[in-house]
């Protein structure tokens, strides 16, 4: 049980399952004048994070206007300490501050919040290679938008390993990261990137430890997957998008003209050759009009395996082909509430904590409700 400030009273873990969910789906509104968050990249875009009342961070969607009204997002509003927020006049929430390494300038000449940022409050990301092949030939996935970044000036095209090694050593020095996520657009090379992401990971071991997580597709030899295992990398993930091939052709058709299911459970299954249960893991989109028992019964498939399902809320992106998409989850918080239960009980029933996994975006959870699910399903 956690507290609710706000309250007083104490939040199960059915409400904080529920907290996380709408926050995810709905998002919020801010105050006129206030930033909404960062734009463009691989991952979630248009989201601040912030801490919860259970200690964890989040990943909000910030809205405004009629996306907002389409959401339904309740209002964030500052309080009179700093970085103190409360959600909908019901929930204090604390925002994660922004990180004294963006100020910072790397040795060859580049901010290095242009080559990392701060995930969550302790996880260091950085997308090696801002671009993707599928934009080449417009058959990119239509919620990415992986080349924006780069295209308005925010970050380079790709980064280098000493630039990387060198972040890395100075945040880990100053405590502000616990573990780094590399991730990558799919280079016009067999090796679907592995190669770069190999280097990278080098690169970070010869001045730290930390936990390494990755992202990838499939690579047209599988036996490459071991290349990264021997870089020192800890937890990959390898990515299908979704399990209905209807949904994957239609959001995602250079993926899905690249490499089907069977091509993916034959990699998740070579990458557990090297890494832990859970520390192999694939994101699954909610919220794109799939099919949820087709969804539920393939994380069950192969959560029995020992690859963990990242199933997270869709979050339209500026930029992308997604913009203005209204996902099939909006106004059914009740229905995704309980889909994320049995989400949880999935990854409970097969022994998967997703804060047990040693780094990358599930130990990282500020997109996904996952930890709250896995934790609902204990307690039930």
């Amino acid at each position: 049980m956690v507290q609710n400030e706000v309250t007083g009273e104490e939040l199960s873990s059915e409400e904080m399952l529920r907290l996380k969910v709408r926050l995810l789906t709905e998002g919020a509104t801010l105050p006129k004048g206030y930033v909404t968050g960062r734009k463009g990249g691989a991952g979630p875009t248009g989201a601040r994070y912030f801490i919860l009342p259970n200690g964890r961070s989040c990943g909000i969607p910030i809205r405004k206007g009629k996306m907002a009204k389409r959401f339904n997002s309740a209002i964030l509003e500052p309080t009179d300490s700093e970085g103190v927020w409360i959600y909908d006049s019901k929930y204090t929430i604390t925002e994660v501050p922004t990180p004294e390494f963006y100020g910072r300038i790397s040795e060859d000449g580049v901010e290095y919040k242009k080559l990392a940022l701060l995930h969550g409050s302790e996880c260091m990301a950085t997308t090696v290679l801002q671009s993707c092949r599928y934009w080449d030939t417009n058959e990119q996935c239509k919620f990415c938008t992986i080349p924006n970044s780069q295209l308005s000036g925010n970050t380079t095209l790709e980064k280098t390993p000493s630039q990387i090694a060198e972040i890395v050593k100075e945040t880990v020095d100053a405590g502000t990261i616990k573990n780094v996520l590399l991730t990558t657009g799919t280079p016009d090379n067999p090796d679907a990137g592995i190669g770069r992401l190999a280097k990278i990971a080098r690169g970070i071991r010869e001045v730290s430890k930390i936990p390494i997580a990755v992202q990838f597709e499939p690579p047209e030899d599988l036996n490459l997957i071991k290349e990264i295992a021997d870089a020192g990398v800890n937890a990959v993930g390898i990515h299908i998008e979704s399990f209905d091939d209807a949904i994957r052709e239609e959001f995602c058709p250079g993926k899905f003209r690249y490499a089907g299911l069977e091509k993916y459970d034959a990699a998740w299954k070579k990458a557990l050759q090297f890494f832990d249960r859970g520390d192999v893991s694939t994101f699954i989109l909610y919220g794109l009009g799939e099919d949820e028992e087709v969804t539920l019964q393939h994380c069950q498939r192969i959560a029995s395996i020992g690859v963990l399902p990242n199933v997270t809320p869709v979050r339209p992106a500026p930029g992308s082909q997604l913009a203005n998409f209204i996902p099939s989850y909006v106004n059914r918080l009740d229905d995704a509430v309980e889909f994320f239960k049995r989400i949880g009980t999935i990854l409970y029933s097969n022994l998967l904590n997703p804060r047990l996994t040693v780094g990358g975006c599930s130990r990282c959870g500020s997109c996904t409700p996952l930890q709250e699910a896995y934790e609902w399903a204990e307690n039930h």
